[in-house]
């Protein structure tokens, strides 16, 4: 089936299920969930990774969860799910790693929004994580010849549009494999062929920690998310440990207050384990978010809760619109029900 034909089928089955009440129908079924919405950046500009939105989308979602009075925060939508609680679906708004264009949360226009960023704090005030650093390589290069060979991956002409599209596509999964010193190393290497330009401070993508305490005092919650954004299940125990409760002692001396929420990075169901899970509730943190797709129902576990992951084309119709049926049949849970029920 092609990539078009598919996505005019989602569509239509989105509308359907969406105004003809059957996706509420489902919800009302389904109980009371908490669907968290896992966001990373808020950027005008095209983003080669499937990790941000503009700041009118995030406008759009926020005032359909608001007409809803669906959008709460994390802790009040956990707290939504106690047996007593009436039975509702909220909506929780996260952001992972640390941007600062997330500053765009506390823009006057947005009104307050209740959210949790979840700060990579070694990256506070310095270099991006390394998806980023390649893209500035890239789009910031003096030379257009790439050699990644020693990965298997062959030659790019960064002239060719075409060449950096496939860049973008097979490099970051290549490199995901690899332990985190040989990850950046080959970053390094990347960037020692491109020899980008130097990015001006003013342009710098990363929070600073006067940035983080703003977002705080303007009601954000702060998370962790390890110090270096390293893959636990790559670690040994004591790496790992120090990823976490240095991440934790950190926003403590930042802040002057405990971060109570910790995101997995990368949040594959590879990417961390029980370990994790132990060494993140040791550190004091009280609840831990992944990227594994789902609804949080009663019960859920507090330490592997699910999030749907959001970017610029996730919700967005074939006419290139953001669609309200798209985003609501999808985070129900309802397209993904009905997917199953066609491939069983």
């Amino acid at each position: 089936m092609s990539t078009a034909l598919h996505a005019w089928l989602r569509y239509t089955l989105a509308l359907c299920s969406h105004y003809s009440g059957l996706d509420g129908l489902y919800r009302r079924l389904s109980g009371s969930g908490l669907v968290i919405l896992m966001l990373h950046r808020l950027r005008e500009d095209h983003d080669p990774y499937p990790l941000s939105v503009s700041r009118g989308q995030l406008r759009q979602l926020v005032t359909w969860l608001r007409a809803r009075s669906a959008l709460v925060g994390l802790d009040d939508g956990l707290q939504a799910l106690l047996p007593e609680r009436v039975q509702r679906v909220h909506y929780a708004l996260t952001f992972d790693d640390g941007y600062r264009d997330n500053l765009g949360l506390i823009d006057a226009n947005l009104g307050p929004v209740p959210a949790v960023v979840y700060v990579a704090t070694g990256h506070i005030g310095g270099e991006p994580i390394w998806a980023y650093r390649l893209v500035h390589a890239v789009e910031s290069r003096s030379r257009e010849q790439l050699d990644l060979g020693g990965l298997g991956l062959g030659h790019f002409d960064l002239s060719l549009a075409d060449d950096r599209h496939r860049l973008y596509e097979l490099l970051p999964p290549r490199l995901k494999l690899l332990e985190p010193a040989e990850l950046e190393a080959w970053v390094d290497h990347v960037c020692e062929q491109a020899r980008p330009r130097p990015l001006p401070h003013e342009d710098r993508e990363m929070l600073e920690w006067s940035d983080v305490r703003r977002l705080a005092d303007r009601g954000i919650e702060i998370g962790g998310h390890t110090c270096s954004h390293a893959i636990l299940s790559r670690l040994d125990d004591a790496a790992a440990s120090e990823e976490i409760g240095l991440s934790h002692a950190s926003i403590v001396a930042a802040l002057g207050s405990a971060p109570r929420h910790f995101a997995y990075p990368n949040g594959g169901r590879e990417d961390f384990g029980e370990r994790d899970v132990r060494l993140v509730r040791d550190a004091g943190f009280v609840t831990a978010t992944t990227s594994i797709e789902g609804v949080n129902r009663p019960g859920a576990d507090p330490f592997r809760l699910l999030r749907f992951n959001v970017h610029e084309n996730r919700f967005r119709a074939p006419s290139g619109r953001l669609s309200k049926a798209l985003f609501f049949s999808e985070t129900s849970g309802m397209l993904g029900w009905l997917r199953e029920l066609r491939t069983a």
